[in-house]
């Protein structure tokens, strides 16, 4: 008998490893096996699916396991000035996983393929003295060459470097507009934000065809062929996602999606490797498993007994919605547009049902507290509503949801939310629940500052009512 959506919701967690976070270099390696070759936007990769897979996660020990070329990032695609989407691979597996790399038709792309094939990594400097041309012309052409799949770095320190240039970059001409004269300038050559590192060719993958998709290979390491690669790829997702269907691929670069893995998936099957049923409801009807999943995901087919909200970024693959499951539905949201799965959002869950969304800006929400769960397919031992293990009744869905966004304030890294399903803030259904919660009613929203209510009552009144506008100095910063 399948199960309903809510069973695949409480599931992922817990296949991802949520309840139980991992921990040092061993932990982190273990987390991008399961991840690897998944298309995320790096800004959300290192500040929220890492770190809640990893709870003391530190970039130096991403940059630790490149340097010691125990894993590889390659881009995918540009998604702004400062972002993109890049994926993780342990450096044994790149070649079976990784997608064919597109080749940069330009004359500087030309030479940076020759320098590095000849010398194999190379500092940007190293670059920019050998082409002997304008550096940030060299810079353009090497970052599409990332974003093609051409190119790597031996640590994720440009792509953090180009976030914060973004991200500052008003802050800095606001500073340079108020300076008078030329100042003084340093003779030593200053860095292009995103130049940083050593830059290498990535190993060249071959495409269905067998044929190489550059002229110039990284290295001469014998390549898998397509039947190799198609059955790794294919257990890969296996392994990342428990349950496997055709909806999963929506967001996984993988050469003729769903179908042109089902001749693999199927001689899997036939080889015990996986399992074939029908186990999610209204999910298409091929789904393959991993062994032990299928019966791993019916355990979770009932309501747990204390459970817990938890907030998820919107593109974590432990997230199923806008991928695996479409957006529920919601009165409403009529006229304020359905949620994306894009870096920034998060989305607020708990016990198999999307409560809310929190937009990329983290001041407009979106919630689902009326909306039903998508195709809930009743248990056959359906159990009164649960209660925690003190005997009490759990929260109302309207409740746990404020309690939620009020513990993701933070002191210095405040929650202001200005719009809920489309109107004011101080005007939603839920603003009673967000101030109960410890949110406060200012000129701009509801205001979370990251203190506790106790202690919130214990300010003075005039710290309690003041809006974010009226600033006594540093004002706070929103998450």
């Amino acid at each position: 008998e399948p199960v309903g959506a809510d069973a695949l919701v409480r599931f992922l967690p817990d296949w991802h490893g949520l309840p139980q976070p991992r921990r040092g270099l061993d932990g982190l390696l273990d987390v991008i096996e399961q991840l690897q070759g998944a298309p995320l936007p790096a800004s959300t990769l290192e500040h929220e699916i890492l770190p809640i897979r990893l709870p003391n996660y530190s970039p130096s020990q991403l940059d630790e396991l490149c340097v010691q070329r125990e894993i590889i990032w390659r881009g995918f695609d540009a998604t702004g000035t400062g972002d993109g989407r890049i994926g993780l691979f342990l450096t044994d597996d790149y070649l079976m996983l990784a997608p064919p790399s597109q080749t940069v038709d330009d004359p500087i792309a030309e030479s940076i393929r020759g320098l590095l094939k000849e010398r194999t990594a190379l500092f940007f400097e190293e670059l920019a003295d050998a082409l002997r041309l304008f550096p940030n012309d060299i810079l353009q052409v090497l970052w599409q060459m990332v974003w093609a799949g051409e190119l790597t770095n031996d640590t994720l320190t440009p792509l953090r470097s180009l976030r914060a240039a973004q991200q500052n970059s008003g802050r800095r001409e606001r500073r340079t507009d108020r300076r008078s004269g030329a100042g003084f300038r340093s003779r030593r050559r200053s860095h292009l934000p995103g130049s940083e590192g050593r830059w290498s060719l990535l190993p060249t993958v071959l495409q269905a065809s067998g044929e190489s998709t550059t002229s110039v290979e990284a290295d001469q390491s014998p390549r898998p062929t397509v039947t190799e690669r198609q059955m790794a790829i294919a257990t890969q997702l296996i392994e990342r996602h428990g349950v496997l269907t055709k909806e999963m691929l929506a967001r996984e670069e993988v050469a003729g999606g769903f179908a042109g893995l089902y001749p693999v998936l199927k001689a899997m099957e036939e080889a015990g490797r996986v399992r074939r049923g029908y186990f999610v409801a209204g999910l298409g009807a091929a789904q393959f498993a991993a062994p032990g999943a299928e019966d791993r995901l019916r355990s979770f087919r009932d309501p747990t007994d204390d459970a817990k909200p938890l907030i998820l970024a919107a593109t974590d693959p432990a997230s199923p919605w806008g991928n695996a499951l479409s957006w529920p539905d919601s009165p409403e949201h009529s006229e304020t547009g359905r949620p994306q799965r894009v870096a920034g959002a998060k989305v607020i869950v708990f016990d198999g049902r999307l409560l809310g969304y929190l937009s990329r800006t983290r001041q407009s929400l979106l919630t689902f507290l009326s909306a039903p769960i998508a195709e809930e397919v009743p248990s056959k031992n359906q159990r009164s509503e649960p209660k925690n293990s003190q005997g009490d009744a759990p929260d109302p869905p309207a409740a746990t949801l404020a309690k939620a966004l009020a513990k993701m304030a933070r002191p210095g890294r405040s929650v202001l939310l200005t719009k809920i399903d489309g109107q004011s803030a101080d005007k939603s259904p839920l603003a009673a629940e967000l101030l109960c919660a410890g949110f406060m009613s200012t000129a701009q929203g509801l205001l979370h500052k990251g203190i506790p209510v106790s202690q919130a009552d214990s300010l003075p009144s005039s710290d309690r009512s003041a809006a974010p506008g009226r600033r006594s100095g540093r004002g706070p910063r929103h998450a």
